[in-house]
């Protein structure tokens, strides 16, 4: 627990899946702070974006195709009236071919999604257990990148292809 909102073991079991899983099903996993800001969860099912091609050359524009859908989703909200902008914490499986020796490799990104407009409750919620949710999965590793707008996600993926971002 940390700031009063605790992980739900769920999140966890989400992470488990997709950090270690033998064979990995998801290309993306979401998860954010309930309404009532009492815990951390997984978002909804059409958050978390499944994988098809793993280690293989497909898998490059699948991750392209995995980040415009997450994108598509992220506008949807942002352009809803009737549904409030939240922040979330977006873990993304990127694979890209390097541009230095054309190697096909794959990297765990954390993305902490707070865009302009979430109201102030629900980004300090936010912030103040981004350390302690990190804690909470098991064996975290992955890069962790804060992004505020969509141009910030679109410039992750070259900056591994060029080796700006390791």
């Amino acid at each position: 627990m940390t700031s009063g909102v605790a992980v739900d073991q769920s999140c966890n079991e989400l992470w488990m899946d997709f950090h270690s899983a033998k064979v990995k099903t998801r290309r993306v996993i979401t998860f954010r702070v309930d309404d009532k800001y009492q815990n951390i969860v997984p978002d909804l099912v059409q958050w978390q974006i499944p994988l098809k091609f793993y280690n293989r050359n497909e898998s490059v524009a699948e991750t392209k195709e995995a980040i415009k859908q997450l994108k598509e989703l992220i506008c949807a909200e942002m352009t809803d009236d009737n549904t409030k902008n939240e922040p979330r914490w977006i873990i993304v499986y990127f694979e890209y071919m390097t541009e230095i020796d054309n190697r096909l490799t794959g990297k765990e990104v954390m993305i902490k999604w707070c865009p302009e407009g979430v109201r102030v409750k629900a980004r300090m919620t936010f912030a103040s257990s981004s350390k302690g949710f990190t804690d909470a999965l098991e064996g975290f590793k992955a890069l962790v990148l804060q992004a505020d707008e969509l141009d910030e996600i679109d410039e992750i993926l070259p900056r591994f292809e060029k080796g700006t971002l390791k």
